[in-house]
């Protein structure tokens, strides 16, 4: 799961729609369970939000905080909080964006705000 997961979300935030959707579609014939089924659903929220250009979303949201890796610690611990609340062990739809959040120092800056970084200092 975590190099796919991986290999989506360098896709995805270098801007390259089509590597990720194709990388989304090799992880659709693996994963064949309803539960696994979740990651996938995960995984396609990300791709709409971030080709919407949704900056309300989270992946956006924690990109856009002075630090990130705080931001997403921050989050993480929150989505920890609620499956205790839920009573749930594990659900692959949040197994999957636990791992992205746990990963975020090594996932690139989403391309968007590299861009708008980059006109700023110009």
């Amino acid at each position: 799961m975590g190099k796919g997961i991986l290999n989506f979300m360098n896709s995805l935030l270098a801007g390259k729609f089509a590597e990720a959707e194709r990388s989304l579609e090799r992880m659709e014939k693996k994963f064949k369970t309803p539960e696994e089924r979740r990651i996938i659903h995960a995984l396609r929220g990300l791709l709409s939000a971030y080709q919407l250009d949704d900056r309300d979303s989270l992946i956006y949201r924690v990109f856009m905080d002075p630090d990130p890796q705080k931001s997403a610690k921050e989050t993480l611990e929150a989505l920890e909080q609620h499956l205790k609340q839920l009573n749930l062990e594990s659900d692959d739809y949040f197994e999957a964006w636990s791992f992205i959040l746990k990963n975020i120092k090594s996932l690139p800056t989403p391309h968007r705000l590299r861009a708008e970084n980059q006109q700023e200092e110009s």
